[in-house]
C-alpha cells in the first residue's frame, strides 16, 4: 500500500512537516544537511521503527526534545488506515487506527519498506549478512511460514551453539529439528533466488549495466546433505563452539561470467547490480500482492545522467511507491513530482 500523507514531529533537523505523497515516484531535492535523509528516516521510523543512521531510533529525536512522532495515512477504501509511531527516550509504540500494535512485525507487514543508500550498497557487496537481510526481507513478505520457521531454526541454533560452548554432548539432540527447519528455509531460499533471476537480468539491462550479470545461491553447506554436513563438522563445531553449516550461512552472490561482480565492474556498475537485485526483490513482493515503498537516498552518487534517467524511467514502470533524494534538481520523466527541502522545511512541487 502507498503512503498518501505523512505527519512528522521531532525528527532530527526537520521542522514539523505535513506532506501529501504521490502514489508513484517522489523526488526530494536539497543540499547536504537540509533534511532530505531525515525525511526518509521519518518514513522508515513509522514503517519499521528503524533509524537510517547508526544507533537506536531514540537518536533520531530532535536535540532538546523528548519525543518524536510520525504518522502515515495509507491505502484506499476499506484498506485505508492511519499508522502512528511515537518514540520517547525510554520507549516506543505503534498505533494503528488508534489501537496499539502488540508487535513490531505487525507494522512491518503493512507497508514493505526497502532502503537504498550508499552505505547499504557497499554493505551488500562486502557483507554476507547484508545480503541475507535482503533475502530475509523478501521471504518475510512472500513466504507465509518464513517468520515462524526462521524463529524456530534460530532457537534451535542458539541451543545447539550453547551446548557446544559448554562441551555438552547433548548438542546432538538439537540436530533433527535443526535439519528439518533448515531444509524448509533452504526451500524458501531456492524459490526466492529462482524467482528473482529473470527480473534481475532484465533490470540490469534496463538500468544500463552493459554486461550480463546473474545471481547464484549458496545454501550454507557444500555438496552433501545438511545432515551429512552437520555430522562431518561435529568435531570442528566442538572445537569452535558454534555451528559452521546450515541456512544461517546461506548467501546470494552476483557474478559476471562466474566472476564476482566486484572484480569486473566499476563502482557505478556495482551500484546498478545491487539496485537491480533490490528492485527484483521488490517486484517479487509486488507480484504476491504486497506493494513496496522504496526509500532511495542520493541516487546521483556514482551514476551518470544517462543511468539516472534510466533509473527514473524504470521506477515509473514498477509497481511500487518511491521517495528519492538528490542534491540538485534535474529534468524528470513525467509524472514524477519534485519537492524541495531547505533548513528542515519541505515545500511542494
Amino acid at each position: 500500500m502507498a503512503i498518501k500523507h505523512l505527519e512528522v514531529e521531532g525528527v532530527r533537523c526537520l521542522a514539523t512537516t505535513s506532506w501529501n505523497l504521490d502514489p508513484g515516484v517522489n523526488v526530494v531535492v536539497g543540499e547536504n544537511g537540509a533534511g532530505k535523509t531525515s525525511l526518509l528516516e521519518a518514513i522508515s521510523l513509522v514503517c519499521t521503527g528503524k533509524a537510517l543512521r547508526p544507533g537506536s531510533s531514540r537518536g533520531a529525536i530532535t536535540q532538546g526534545q523528548d519525543r518524536l512522532r510520525v504518522g502515515a495515512t495509507f491505502g484506499e477504501g476499506l484498506e485505508a488506515g492511519d499508522l502512528v509511531y511515537e518514540r520517547t527516550r525510554s520507549q516506543r509504540v505503534w498505533k494503528l487506527n488508534d489501537g496499539v500494535l502488540r508487535s513490531a512485525a505487525l507494522a512491518y507487514e503493512l507497508v514493505p519498506v526497502m532502503v537504498f543508500n550508499p552505505e547499504a550498497h557497499y554493505a551488500v557487496l562486502q557483507d554476507a549478512n547484508a545480503r541475507r537481510a535482503g533475502m530475509y526481507w523478501a521471504m518475510f513478505h512472500v513466504e507465509p511460514l518464513f517468520l515462524e520457521t526462521w524463529r524456530r531454526y534460530q532457537r534451535l541454533l542458539r541451543q545447539r551453539n550453547a551446548a557446544l560452548r559448554l562441551h555438552d554432548s547433548t548438542y546432538r539432540l538439537f540436530e533433527p529439528g535443526l535439519i528439518q527447519t533448515g531444509l524448509v528455509l533452504a526451500q524458501f531460499w531456492r524459490r526466492t533466488v529462482e524467482a528473482i533471476g529473470a527480473p534481475f537480468a532484465s533490470l540490469t539491462e534496463r538500468l544500463g549495466l552493459g554486461m550480463s550479470a546473474e545471481t547464484r545461491w549458496r545454501p550454507g553447506w557444500d555438496g552433501e546433505s545438511l545432515a551429512e554436513a552437520l555430522e562431518q563438522r561435529r568435531s570442528g563445531d566442538e572445537r569452535l563452539g558454534y555451528t559452521q553449516v546450515g541456512p544461517h550461512r546461506a548467501d546470494i552472490v552476483f557474478e559476471v561470467k562466474q566472476r564476482a561482480i566486484q572484480e569486473v565492474a566499476s563502482h557505478g556498475q556495482q551500484k546498478i547490480v545491487v539496485s537491480a537485485w533490490r528492485l527484483a526483490v521488490v517486484q517479487l513482493v509486488a507480484e504476491k500482492g504486497r506493494r513496496a515503498l522504496v526509500l532511495l537516498d542520493d541516487l546521483a552518487a556514482e551514476l551518470d545522467r544517462r543511468r539516472r534517467a534510466a533509473f527514473y524511467e524504470t521506477l515509473i514502470t514498477l509497481n511500487l511507491q518511491a521517495v528519492v533524494t538528490a542534491m540538485e534538481p534535474e529534468p524528470l520523466p513525467s509524472p514524477i513530482p519534485m519537492f524541495h527541502v531547505e533548513h528542515g522545511h519541505l515545500r511542494g512541487p
